[in-house]
Protein backbone atom coordinates (compact mmCIF):
# COMPACT_ATOMS: atom_id res chain seq x y z
CA UNK A 1 0.00 0.00 0.00
CA UNK A 2 1.31 3.43 -1.00
CA UNK A 3 1.54 5.84 1.93
CA UNK A 4 1.10 9.53 1.19
CA UNK A 5 1.28 12.41 3.62
CA UNK A 6 -0.22 15.89 3.68
CA UNK A 7 2.45 18.58 3.08
CA UNK A 8 3.14 20.54 6.27
CA UNK A 9 2.00 23.93 4.94
CA UNK A 10 -1.41 22.52 4.02
CA UNK A 11 -1.70 20.93 7.45
CA UNK A 12 -1.59 24.42 8.95
CA UNK A 13 -4.74 25.54 7.12
CA UNK A 14 -8.04 25.92 9.00
CA UNK A 15 -9.87 22.61 8.98
CA UNK A 16 -13.00 21.56 7.11
CA UNK A 17 -14.84 18.50 8.40
CA UNK A 18 -16.35 16.37 5.64
CA UNK A 19 -18.74 13.46 6.15
CA UNK A 20 -19.68 11.05 3.37
CA UNK A 21 -22.40 8.45 2.99
CA UNK A 22 -24.17 6.70 0.13
CA UNK A 23 -27.63 5.74 -1.07
CA UNK A 24 -28.89 3.15 -3.55
CA UNK A 25 -26.99 -0.04 -4.32
CA UNK A 26 -24.00 -0.68 -6.53
CA UNK A 27 -25.41 -3.61 -8.50
CA UNK A 28 -25.97 -3.61 -12.26
CA UNK A 29 -28.07 -6.77 -12.56
CA UNK A 30 -31.56 -6.39 -13.98
CA UNK A 31 -33.04 -6.84 -10.50
CA UNK A 32 -30.67 -4.30 -8.94
CA UNK A 33 -31.37 -1.70 -11.62
CA UNK A 34 -35.11 -2.21 -11.22
CA UNK A 35 -34.96 -1.83 -7.45
CA UNK A 36 -32.31 0.90 -7.42
CA UNK A 37 -31.82 2.63 -10.81
CA UNK A 38 -29.17 4.91 -9.34
CA UNK A 39 -26.33 4.98 -6.85
CA UNK A 40 -25.22 8.19 -5.17
CA UNK A 41 -22.60 9.42 -2.74
CA UNK A 42 -23.17 12.52 -0.63
CA UNK A 43 -20.69 14.75 1.19
CA UNK A 44 -21.59 17.16 3.98
CA UNK A 45 -18.92 19.85 4.51
CA UNK A 46 -18.72 21.81 7.78
CA UNK A 47 -16.08 24.28 9.04
CA UNK A 48 -14.32 22.81 12.07
CA UNK A 49 -15.39 25.65 14.34
CA UNK A 50 -19.03 24.75 13.65
CA UNK A 51 -18.68 21.08 14.54
CA UNK A 52 -20.86 21.84 17.56
CA UNK A 53 -23.73 22.47 15.11
CA UNK A 54 -23.28 18.93 13.79
CA UNK A 55 -23.55 17.52 17.30
CA UNK A 56 -26.50 19.77 18.12
CA UNK A 57 -28.41 18.82 14.96
CA UNK A 58 -27.71 15.10 15.16
CA UNK A 59 -28.54 15.03 18.88
CA UNK A 60 -31.79 16.88 18.26
CA UNK A 61 -32.85 14.46 15.53
CA UNK A 62 -31.98 11.47 17.71
CA UNK A 63 -34.16 12.97 20.46
CA UNK A 64 -36.95 13.37 17.91
CA UNK A 65 -36.66 9.75 16.79
CA UNK A 66 -35.96 8.09 20.14
CA UNK A 67 -37.90 10.46 22.41
CA UNK A 68 -40.27 7.74 23.58
CA UNK A 69 -37.29 5.52 24.47
CA UNK A 70 -34.73 7.77 26.18
CA UNK A 71 -32.49 4.76 26.86
CA UNK A 72 -31.84 4.64 23.10
CA UNK A 73 -30.95 8.32 22.77
CA UNK A 74 -27.38 7.55 21.64
CA UNK A 75 -28.42 4.98 19.01
CA UNK A 76 -27.44 6.26 15.53
CA UNK A 77 -30.23 7.40 13.26
CA UNK A 78 -30.60 6.08 9.71
CA UNK A 79 -32.79 7.40 6.92
CA UNK A 80 -34.04 3.96 5.87
CA UNK A 81 -34.82 2.84 9.40
CA UNK A 82 -36.09 5.98 11.08
CA UNK A 83 -37.41 8.22 8.31
CA UNK A 84 -39.68 5.87 6.39
CA UNK A 85 -41.99 7.21 3.68
CA UNK A 86 -45.01 6.95 5.99
CA UNK A 87 -43.28 9.39 8.39
CA UNK A 88 -43.68 12.38 6.10
CA UNK A 89 -43.70 14.78 9.05
CA UNK A 90 -40.43 13.38 10.41
CA UNK A 91 -38.76 13.63 6.99
CA UNK A 92 -39.67 17.29 6.73
CA UNK A 93 -38.50 17.96 10.28
CA UNK A 94 -35.14 16.40 9.42
CA UNK A 95 -34.82 18.52 6.27
CA UNK A 96 -35.69 21.68 8.18
CA UNK A 97 -33.11 20.87 10.85
CA UNK A 98 -30.42 20.35 8.22
CA UNK A 99 -31.43 23.54 6.42
CA UNK A 100 -30.73 25.57 9.57
CA UNK A 101 -27.05 24.56 9.70
CA UNK A 102 -25.10 27.73 8.80
CA UNK A 103 -22.19 27.49 6.37
CA UNK A 104 -22.89 23.83 5.62
CA UNK A 105 -22.19 22.70 2.06
CA UNK A 106 -23.43 19.59 0.25
CA UNK A 107 -22.09 17.73 -2.79
CA UNK A 108 -23.72 14.76 -4.55
CA UNK A 109 -22.31 12.38 -7.16
CA UNK A 110 -25.14 10.48 -8.85
CA UNK A 111 -24.71 7.48 -11.16
CA UNK A 112 -27.66 6.57 -13.40
CA UNK A 113 -27.04 2.90 -14.01
CA UNK A 114 -28.91 2.52 -17.31
CA UNK A 115 -26.88 5.25 -19.01
CA UNK A 116 -23.45 4.46 -17.55
CA UNK A 117 -21.15 3.55 -20.45
CA UNK A 118 -21.75 -0.08 -21.44
CA UNK A 119 -18.00 -0.65 -21.71
CA UNK A 120 -17.19 0.88 -18.35
CA UNK A 121 -15.47 -1.49 -15.97
CA UNK A 122 -17.71 -0.26 -13.16
CA UNK A 123 -20.69 -2.04 -14.73
CA UNK A 124 -18.86 -5.31 -14.15
CA UNK A 125 -17.27 -4.71 -10.75
CA UNK A 126 -18.97 -3.13 -7.72
CA UNK A 127 -15.60 -2.21 -6.26
CA UNK A 128 -14.54 -0.34 -9.38
CA UNK A 129 -17.91 1.42 -9.42
CA UNK A 130 -17.59 2.52 -5.80
CA UNK A 131 -13.97 3.60 -6.21
CA UNK A 132 -14.68 5.73 -9.28
CA UNK A 133 -17.71 7.38 -7.67
CA UNK A 134 -15.66 8.12 -4.55
CA UNK A 135 -12.91 9.63 -6.69
CA UNK A 136 -15.32 12.04 -8.40
CA UNK A 137 -16.74 13.10 -5.05
CA UNK A 138 -13.28 13.67 -3.55
CA UNK A 139 -12.23 15.77 -6.54
CA UNK A 140 -15.12 18.14 -5.83
CA UNK A 141 -14.35 18.16 -2.12
CA UNK A 142 -10.75 19.16 -2.92
CA UNK A 143 -11.90 22.12 -5.01
CA UNK A 144 -14.48 23.12 -2.38
CA UNK A 145 -11.77 23.14 0.30
CA UNK A 146 -9.40 25.16 -1.87
CA UNK A 147 -12.11 27.68 -2.80
CA UNK A 148 -13.86 27.80 0.59
CA UNK A 149 -15.46 31.20 1.35
CA UNK A 150 -13.10 33.19 3.52
CA UNK A 151 -10.02 31.24 2.52
CA UNK A 152 -8.70 27.78 1.72
CA UNK A 153 -9.07 24.95 4.22
CA UNK A 154 -7.79 21.42 4.72
CA UNK A 155 -10.61 18.88 4.36
CA UNK A 156 -10.65 16.05 6.89
CA UNK A 157 -12.77 13.43 5.13
CA UNK A 158 -14.58 10.66 6.99
CA UNK A 159 -16.47 8.16 4.84
CA UNK A 160 -19.14 5.81 6.10
CA UNK A 161 -18.09 2.16 6.02
CA UNK A 162 -19.73 0.06 3.32
CA UNK A 163 -20.69 -3.58 3.77
CA UNK A 164 -18.81 -6.10 1.65
CA UNK A 165 -16.29 -3.48 0.51
CA UNK A 166 -12.53 -3.73 0.92
CA UNK A 167 -11.67 -0.16 1.80
CA UNK A 168 -7.97 -0.97 1.68
CA UNK A 169 -8.33 -1.51 -2.06
CA UNK A 170 -10.20 1.79 -2.36
CA UNK A 171 -7.47 3.57 -0.42
CA UNK A 172 -4.79 2.08 -2.69
CA UNK A 173 -6.70 3.23 -5.78
CA UNK A 174 -7.14 6.76 -4.45
CA UNK A 175 -3.49 6.90 -3.39
CA UNK A 176 -2.53 5.98 -6.94
CA UNK A 177 -4.86 8.63 -8.37
CA UNK A 178 -3.38 11.27 -6.12
CA UNK A 179 0.21 10.17 -6.77
CA UNK A 180 -0.27 10.43 -10.55
CA UNK A 181 -2.27 13.68 -10.42
CA UNK A 182 0.53 15.63 -12.08
CA UNK A 183 0.16 13.54 -15.23
CA UNK A 184 -3.39 14.72 -15.96
CA UNK A 185 -4.37 17.72 -18.09
CA UNK A 186 -6.83 18.90 -15.42
CA UNK A 187 -4.97 18.85 -12.09
CA UNK A 188 -6.95 18.24 -8.92
CA UNK A 189 -5.83 20.13 -5.76
CA UNK A 190 -5.45 16.94 -3.72
CA UNK A 191 -3.25 18.65 -1.11
CA UNK A 192 -6.37 20.32 0.28
CA UNK A 193 -7.58 16.91 1.53
CA UNK A 194 -5.88 15.39 4.58
CA UNK A 195 -4.31 12.06 3.73
CA UNK A 196 -4.82 9.21 4.38
CA UNK A 197 -8.61 8.98 4.29
CA UNK A 198 -10.61 7.16 6.96
CA UNK A 199 -13.78 5.04 6.90
CA UNK A 200 -15.88 5.16 10.06
CA UNK A 201 -19.12 3.80 11.50
CA UNK A 202 -22.44 5.56 11.84
CA UNK A 203 -21.62 6.37 15.46
CA UNK A 204 -20.12 9.55 14.01
CA UNK A 205 -22.72 12.35 14.15
CA UNK A 206 -21.67 13.86 10.83
CA UNK A 207 -22.04 10.57 8.98
CA UNK A 208 -25.57 10.26 10.36
CA UNK A 209 -26.40 13.69 8.92
CA UNK A 210 -24.77 12.83 5.58
CA UNK A 211 -26.97 9.73 5.51
CA UNK A 212 -30.06 11.91 5.94
CA UNK A 213 -28.96 14.24 3.13
CA UNK A 214 -28.45 11.16 0.93
CA UNK A 215 -31.87 9.83 1.93
CA UNK A 216 -33.54 13.11 1.02
CA UNK A 217 -31.89 12.90 -2.40
CA UNK A 218 -33.01 9.27 -2.75
CA UNK A 219 -36.63 10.22 -2.08
CA UNK A 220 -36.53 12.86 -4.80
CA UNK A 221 -34.91 10.54 -7.35
CA UNK A 222 -37.25 7.65 -6.51
CA UNK A 223 -40.36 9.70 -7.28
CA UNK A 224 -42.08 10.18 -10.61
CA UNK A 225 -39.98 12.55 -12.77
CA UNK A 226 -43.04 14.79 -13.21
CA UNK A 227 -43.82 14.92 -9.49
CA UNK A 228 -42.41 18.02 -7.86
CA UNK A 229 -43.71 17.09 -4.41
CA UNK A 230 -41.26 14.18 -4.04
CA UNK A 231 -38.43 16.74 -3.91
CA UNK A 232 -39.98 19.11 -1.39
CA UNK A 233 -37.39 18.20 1.27
CA UNK A 234 -34.53 18.32 -1.20
CA UNK A 235 -35.56 21.86 -2.11
CA UNK A 236 -35.50 22.87 1.56
CA UNK A 237 -31.73 22.33 1.61
CA UNK A 238 -30.93 23.54 -1.92
CA UNK A 239 -29.20 26.65 -0.56
CA UNK A 240 -26.46 24.39 0.85
CA UNK A 241 -25.45 22.95 -2.53
CA UNK A 242 -21.98 23.83 -3.79
CA UNK A 243 -22.24 26.06 -6.84
CA UNK A 244 -20.06 27.75 -9.42
CA UNK A 245 -19.43 31.50 -9.28
CA UNK A 246 -22.46 32.00 -11.54
CA UNK A 247 -24.74 29.73 -9.51
CA UNK A 248 -24.24 26.68 -11.71
CA UNK A 249 -24.93 23.35 -10.02
CA UNK A 250 -23.87 20.67 -12.51
CA UNK A 251 -20.26 19.65 -12.09
CA UNK A 252 -20.04 21.42 -8.74
CA UNK A 253 -22.69 20.43 -6.19
CA UNK A 254 -24.02 17.70 -8.49
CA UNK A 255 -21.92 15.41 -10.66
CA UNK A 256 -23.79 12.91 -12.82
CA UNK A 257 -22.31 9.67 -14.14
CA UNK A 258 -24.40 8.83 -17.17
CA UNK A 259 -27.02 10.95 -18.87
CA UNK A 260 -27.68 14.38 -17.38
CA UNK A 261 -31.31 14.02 -18.44
CA UNK A 262 -31.84 11.60 -15.54
CA UNK A 263 -31.81 14.75 -13.38
CA UNK A 264 -32.41 17.69 -15.69
CA UNK A 265 -35.72 16.45 -17.12
CA UNK A 266 -37.36 16.20 -13.70
CA UNK A 267 -40.09 18.69 -12.82
CA UNK A 268 -38.19 19.93 -9.78
CA UNK A 269 -34.81 20.40 -11.49
CA UNK A 270 -35.34 24.12 -12.37
CA UNK A 271 -36.07 24.84 -8.70
CA UNK A 272 -33.11 22.82 -7.44
CA UNK A 273 -30.84 24.39 -10.03
CA UNK A 274 -32.11 27.78 -8.85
Amino acid sequence: MITLATPARFGQLPKLHVYVDETGDRGFSEASRAQSPFFAMTALLIPQEEEWVVKHTAGGLRALVHGAEPQRILKPIHWVEHFKAKRKDRRMQAAKALALMPNAMVIHVIAHKDTVNEDAGMRKDKGVFYNFTTRLLLERIAFAAKEWPGGSRLAIVRLGTVKHMDHTTTADYLNYVRQTAGLTSYPIPWNFIKWPLTWESTQRDGIQLADIHAGILNSALSGDPQDRACAENLLLVRHQMRRAWNGGLLGYGVKIIGSHSFITERAWWPDWRG
